[in-house]
């Protein structure tokens, strides 16, 4: 627990002075509230049996005043908790957020979205409910048994020893059931984050499901994983609801107790009637606290599940970060060569192998393969995304993870298999990388893509708002839009990954085009599933099965050669009557 208490301050220390403001606010309506059972063992000790009625006025008013002053120290310290709860919820869930943004390519893979959100929402709401209810409520159960303990000692020391040897009762209540409950709530949050990415897979994969009549299996999967999910629940319950009433047991046994006890004193002479009154009173006041507190134990016990889930984000580092010496870099000229470079998911099968490869500056070239031979792996590579398991990749002859990350990525730019499109304003989408773009550049580069004719028939153009997703366009425009992107943000290297495969074959052609004049002069690299955009690249590679290059050269050169990989392709795609002619550049015409 003293982990968990160490994580939490470390995420609340920003409110500590809201936090001791509602702490002293608390110990001040403790007191407060301490207060009305003396009153009443002076009322009747003193008036109704001492017949002392001089005094009545002033401890009617007492007891009177008392719940006024507790209402209003009670409205400030709520506003104080409220402010202090959700401060907290906004904080560390911006901290999350932006460590989330900042942790690399592999934590996230494992990890997976639902996980993530999980944390980000679920998480951070159990640790503000912690410091809005249960942690404050100590600093008050501590005033009230301090007091209590004080007074009960001087009002009979015999009946106090009777009290407090039930204290260990809650105690061991609470070391039987605290590891059951942590044990419990861990496999619950871990079915949660389960649940969630599926639920995430699966919405999004919607059409695919409706596409092969699998509604009903992937009902039943879901229905499956909702039943261990309850199961997980039950279990915690029934260990928080055991736990919980024999707490109450312990305390309502204790003060029937008490209070037998306090009237046999009270035959036997040895306390005035005022006296058992007010013991009693301080005793429940004494044993509440201490119901609560393990209470609070356990409410602790739980949370501190989500204290570890957002304390191992917050802490944890990327794992491609700027070495130490890292340089900043502003202007590259693309020069791009791979020597013996290899890569592995942790220690799973080699998915690159032994790579060399050399593209010198304002190089186009299109990289083809089957599934599984790593172009997508290579891009992220190139992009340091991931680090190569061996082997090194430079650019203009220096190793790139000597380059300042931020700055590196900053000029080298990605376009993936499925663009991310934004809630928001298309030009706002479009504008992604670079806000300062100009409505010229704006409008040139997305005639350039073929889009600005789909944007102009719109109702509002570039301002048409586009909702969660893009779910307003149709794909090839996502795509469209991805690229463009990537253009308006001038790059000096990029790397389009299998961009245009959801375009038709005209599109795909002409984005590639579009993508060759934007890029004249800089490098670029096409990793592609179709062979004839490939064919107005200046240089093609083929990936082999082992994750190696199998070939790499023009593409009229490997169309020319009768058992080519390249050629290979193309003829299985498209059919040997349509071999492009070779032109005097190399290159094949369209």
């Amino acid at each position: 627990m003293s982990k968990n208490l160490s994580n939490l301050f470390f995420l609340v220390r920003p409110y500590k002075w809201p936090i001791l403001l509602a702490a002293a606010l608390t110990g001040s309506l403790t007191l407060i509230g301490m207060a009305p059972p003396l009153l009443m063992r002076r009322l009747i000790n003193d008036v109704a049996i001492g017949e002392q009625w001089d005094l009545f006025p002033l401890l009617l008013s007492l007891l009177l005043a008392v719940p006024v002053l507790r209402a209003l120290i009670n409205v400030a310290t709520s506003i104080s908790l409220n402010t202090v709860g959700l401060g907290i919820i906004r904080d560390t869930r911006r901290k999350l957020f932006r460590r989330m943004l900042h942790l690399s390519a592999d934590y996230h893979r494992a990890m997976g979205p639902g996980a993530l959100q999980q944390r980000l929402m679920g998480d951070v709401g159990v640790i503000s409910n912690l410091m809005s209810g249960g942690l404050i409520t100590l600093i008050s159960d501590f005033v009230a048994v301090t007091f209590a303990v004080v007074v009960m000692l001087r009002l009979n020391m015999t009946l106090s020893a009777l009290t407090f040897a039930l204290l260990p009762l809650y105690f061991l209540n609470y070391w039987f059931f605290s590891r059951r409950i942590h044990s419990t709530t861990t496999a619950l949050r871990a079915n949660m984050d389960h649940i969630s990415s599926t639920l995430q897979e699966r919405l999004n994969a919607h059409q695919l499901i409706q596409a092969y009549g699998q509604e009903k299996a992937e009902s039943s999967h879901f229905s499956s994983q909702s039943k261990q999910v309850m199961d997980a629940s039950i279990r915690g319950s029934s260990y928080s609801i055991a736990f919980n009433q024999l707490s109450a047991f312990v305390n309502k046994a204790g003060n029937t107790m008490i209070y037998c006890a306090g009237c046999y004193f009270f035959v036997r002479g040895t306390m005035g009637y005022g006296d058992v009154i007010a013991f009693c009173a301080y005793a429940t006041q004494m044993l509440g606290p201490a119901v609560r507190f393990v209470t609070v134990a356990n409410q602790i016990k739980q949370a501190g599940v989500s204290i570890d889930r957002i304390h191992e984000v917050l802490k944890r580092e990327p794992s491609i970060k700027n070495l130490p010496g890292s340089r900043p870099v502003e202007t590259l000229k693309g020069d791009i060569k791979l020597h013996k470079t290899s890569f592995r998911f942790n220690h799973g099968p080699y998915v690159l192998k032994d790579i060399n490869l050399s593209l010198k500056a304002g190089t186009h070239l299109a990289i083809l393969g089957s599934k599984g031979t790593g172009k997508t792996t290579l891009a992220m590579l190139l992009r340091r995304f991931y680090e190569p398991t061996s082997g090194q990749i430079t650019v203009d002859g220096a190793d790139i993870q000597r380059f300042r990350l931020r700055d590196y990525r900053l000029i080298t730019g990605l376009v993936q298999s499925q663009s991310a499109v934004f809630d928001g304003a298309l030009r706002d989408n479009l504008c992604y990388g670079n806000p300062e773009a100009t409505e010229e550049q704006i409008v040139s580069i997305s005639k350039l893509v073929g889009l600005h004719d789909f944007i102009v028939r719109l109702k509002h153009g570039y301002e048409t708002r586009l909702g969660a997703g893009g779910m307003r366009l149709a794909t090839g425009i996502q795509q469209k839009l991805g690229i463009a992107r990537a253009l308006l943000h001038f790059p000096q290297i990029l790397i389009l990954d299998d961009a245009v495969a959801t375009l038709d074959p005209d599109s795909a052609h002409k984005a590639v085009n579009a993508v060759r004049q934007a890029m004249e002069g800089k490098t670029c690299i096409f990793i592609l599933s179709r062979a004839l955009p490939a064919m107005s690249a200046d240089k093609v590679a083929i990936m082999s099965e082992d994750g190696g290059v199998a070939e790499m050269g023009g593409p009229a050169e490997l169309l020319a050669q009768p058992h080519s990989e390249f050629r290979n392709i193309f003829v299985a795609q498209y059919g040997s009557e349509n071999l492009p002619p070779a032109n005097n550049s190399g290159r094949c015409t369209q």
